[in-house]
């Protein structure tokens, strides 16, 4: 064992490794080995030791475990493989599979429904996720998250309480989803396996180098890919079960997101507003949803092309701010069921080409809003031109009227003067050649700058943006263009009509103007009727919100009223009276009612002071508010 350079320890606890008569290696061959091994490092003299307390205690030849090993190792790496190919073999031949992109729709239908699944569920593997929930989604989670606080001195014991709603967020429960890789769950009797992975691409936009994108990919036992359609259909059916009270509005993607597919994203989901809300005369109101319900009809595209008209329909509503256009375009969109894409023509982000794109990714039938068109600051390329030569030509004026009146006073110099000046006429000639030159270059640049300059006036308060902006021609291009979307609705709002270009609003672009008014005193008592009437939602939770401080209501249901159906009928009609025929908007009724939501009474009683001060308001053009 000296040979074998084992330290003192193992060499009293020696054993001849040649001496086993089992030892499948020639003679000599582990001494050998063993000898050059235990010299090596401390580490291969531990494991000497070890192999020499297998060799001893269990009787056991350690090389045939470490040939065992070496079985079981290479058996698992063909097992791998096998398993490998088996399984490429079953997801090609005997597996139905689709994928789904994250820029697309259906992603988030998909993932609400993957969400709402037991199975999944009780997974061992998930994600979760924050969910944010608009006002009118949270009711039931806001009732049992709802506590009171006293915010007096303490020195009475009857003090008013009021909501507080800090331990709502650690009450609210997030969503769980499938984790990134592979789940299985049941549905309808089929297994299904979700695979959820990220993929990074190059952005060709330059804003990032790179950029992930998830896709989910959902596979089925099965020859038959049907499971899967049912699926999706199932999952949309769910999102839109939900959100079939609801009116969505979309808007344009980031700058940076619009190259990746789609340009719309989700940014609001509001309950459908109802067409009665609406401060509009019944008849005109009326026909509207006549020619918009005529306009959307299946059998409509057909009649439109055998004639050679352009499936499109657009509307100008016009009328003082406050008046109701943007609530009449919400109200039609939750009449008809179909969404909003809300498109700014002042955003410095969307350019003309960008414009063109989103018109081109609009749904079949949808609501496309411009709102305030008048503001947005377009004008045509030649007007533009046109105010840029006005301005240089009162620049050119002044200099000739400043060099006439030089040339006046060199008149009435004396006539030592002239002489004395005589002698620098011929360096005069020579100014006057360069001169010249010099105007012929300044109006080449003149030139120049007013072809960059067409594409530089637009939007803004000034007009002028210093990069690419929309022009009167971009926005009719991407209206009804040669290659312009069809089956939309097309809404233009503005506040003043007269300011718009005549080829905006011409026939074929906008079809119907509708003008929107201050309200009557008619409409006025409507919307006092309106605002307290006995159809209201239900108080949410246990209560808690009809116990807190809620002005002289807080001791009774937040929603009853101690005024009878037919005392009602007749304090609108009293409200109603004391209004001012066109002088207040409807916005500017409703903002004072609210202050007064629970007391029909005091908002009668208030009206008249509240009328007498808004109108002396107007007239001095002041902006103060002093009765509200």
């Amino acid at each position: 064992m000296t040979k074998l350079g084992l330290p003192p320890f193992f060499q009293n606890n020696g054993i001849n490794f040649t001496g086993n008569s089992s030892n499948p290696f020639p003679p000599g061959m582990m001494d050998s080995f063993l000898a050059t091994a235990g010299g090596a490092s401390p580490l291969m003299q531990l494991f000497l030791f070890i192999y020499r307390q297998i060799g001893e205690r269990f009787g056991l030849d350690p090389s045939l475990l470490l040939t065992l090993l070496g079985v079981l190792w290479g058996l698992s790496k063909i097992l791998t493989q096998a398993y490998a190919v088996l399984q490429t073999l079953n997801s090609r031949y005997l597996m139905c599979a689709m994928s789904v992109g994250e820029n697309d729709h259906i992603y988030s239908h998909l993932m609400n429904f993957l969400a709402h699944q037991q199975n999944i569920a009780k997974d061992r593997f998930l994600m979760a996720q924050t969910v944010w929930k608009s006002a009118w989604e949270e009711e039931e989670e806001m009732a049992n998250a709802l506590t009171l606080i006293e915010v007096g001195d303490g020195d009475s014991d009857d003090e008013p309480k009021y909501l507080n709603f800090a331990s709502q967020a650690a009450r609210s429960s997030p969503r769980y989803v499938p984790a990134m890789g592979t789940t299985g769950f049941w549905h309808n009797g089929t297994y299904f396996r979700v695979n959820r992975k990220k993929e990074s691409f190059m952005n060709t936009t330059g804003w990032s180098a790179m950029k992930d994108l998830e896709e989910i990919r959902i596979s089925c036992f099965g020859r038959r890919i049907d499971p899967i359609k049912q699926l999706l259909a199932d999952a949309k059916t769910m999102y839109y079960h939900d959100t079939r009270q609801k009116t969505t509005i979309y808007r344009p993607r980031a700058k940076e997101s619009r190259r990746d597919g789609n340009m719309w994203h989700q940014v609001a989901r509001r309950p459908v507003r109802p067409m009665r809300t609406v401060v509009l005369d019944h008849k005109e109101k009326h026909a509207i949803l006549r020619d918009v319900n005529e306009y959307l009809h299946p059998g409509t595209p057909r009649w439109y092309a055998s004639r050679g008209i352009p499936l499109r329909r657009g509307y100008l509503f016009h009328g003082p701010p406050g008046t109701g256009k943007t609530s009449f375009s919400f109200a039609l969109a939750g009449v008809f069921g179909i969404d909003i894409y809300v498109i700014s023509l002042q955003d410095i982000s969307v350019t003309e080409e960008d414009l063109a794109a989103l018109f081109t990714r609009l749904p079949r039938r949808c609501i496309v809003l411009l709102e305030d068109i008048d503001t947005a600051g377009l004008r045509r390329e030649d007007d533009a031109d046109d105010a840029d030569d006005v301005s240089e030509e009162k620049t050119e004026g002044k200099k000739n009227e400043s060099k006439d009146a030089k040339m006046k006073k060199s008149k009435k110099k004396p006539k030592k003067q002239k002489k004395e000046e005589s002698d620098s006429d011929s360096d005069s000639d020579s100014d006057k050649d360069s001169d010249s030159s010099e105007d012929d270059s300044s109006r080449r640049k003149k030139n120049k700058k007013k072809k960059s300059k067409r594409r530089k006036h637009g939007r803004g308060m000034n007009g002028v943006l210093t990069v690419e902006s929309i022009s009167l021609s971009g926005l009719l291009n991407a209206i009804d263009g040669v290659a312009s979307h069809e089956g939309r609705i097309l809404i233009m709002t503005t506040n003043k009509p007269e300011s718009l270009d005549e080829a905006l609003i011409r026939p074929g672009r906008v079809d119907v103007q509708v003008g929107f008014k201050n309200a009557s005193s008619v409409q006025a008592g409507e919307l006092f009727h309106r605002m307290y009437e006995a159809k209201r939602t239900k108080v949410i939770g246990n209560g808690f919100a009809a116990k807190a401080e809620n002005g002289s209501a807080s001791k009774q249901n937040p929603d009853e009223l101690d005024v009878s159906s037919e005392e009602l009928r007749d304090i609108s009609l009293e409200f109603g009276k004391l209004i001012p025929e066109a002088m207040f908007s409807p916005a500017e009724i409703q903002g004072f009612l609210l202050k007064r939501k629970k007391t029909p009474r005091k908002a009668l009683a208030d009206a008249s002071e509240w009328i007498e001060a808004t109108i002396k308001q107007k007239e001095s053009k002041s902006k103060v508010v002093t009765v509200q």
